[in-house]
């Protein structure tokens, strides 16, 4: 099952949607779901999805790519800072091809970690070409950060579902604000 199903969220479309299921990977609920990166069986689950054998080298690489993601979106979208190692430029080793045609493509031959980030990266380039980057989200709750495809007219969504974590949100905004008193009483 895809962290996408598993987290009931809008999927992405074409490429995006490999970007979004990279973000998902990462711990979730406060640490209660646990990163299906960190850990060697797990991260060959993962992988094999994508046609990658689990001990393949790299994980450590394809983590750093999705924390340094997760960090730019959480400050482009949330203003939340620097939250963990210092930031980076992350390397990219997938082979490219220029086309006949004069378009650049990811060679299909080559497999591997170094391939998957750079179809990833290359999603990600392409999304910001487009405008369609400032649709992949993280949820507003500090305690879920669920990446989700925002599919509202105005890309105004910030929880990645309003039935759980924008509903304990609103209640608890609305509950904190009935228990400030009145300006002039």
């Amino acid at each position: 099952m895809s962290d996408n199903t598993r987290y009931r969220v809008a999927v992405a479309p074409g490429d995006l949607r490999v970007v979004q299921e990279l973000l998902n990977t990462a711990a979730k609920n406060g640490g209660r779901t646990p990163d299906l990166l960190d850990a060697p069986a797990p991260a060959a689950q993962w992988l094999s999805a994508y046609g990658i054998a689990g001990d393949s080298p790299g994980v450590s690489a394809l983590r750093t790519l999705r924390d340094t993601l997760r960090r730019s979106l959480l400050e482009r979208d949330h203003g939340v800072g620097d939250t963990g190692p210092a930031a980076q430029d992350v390397p990219a080793a997938a082979p490219l091809l220029l086309a006949p045609d004069g378009t650049v493509r990811l060679d299909d031959r080559p497999d591997g970690i170094a391939a998957l980030a750079g179809r990833v990266l290359l999603a990600v380039r392409d999304a910001q070409l487009t405008g369609a980057w400032r649709r992949i989200k993280l949820c507003r709750n500090p305690d879920c950060r669920v990446a989700f495809w925002d599919s509202s007219r105005n890309t105004s969504g910030a929880w990645h579902d309003v039935r759980t974590c924008g509903n304990v949100a609103n209640l608890r905004n609305s509950r904190a604000r009935r228990a400030q008193p009145a300006p002039g009483r």
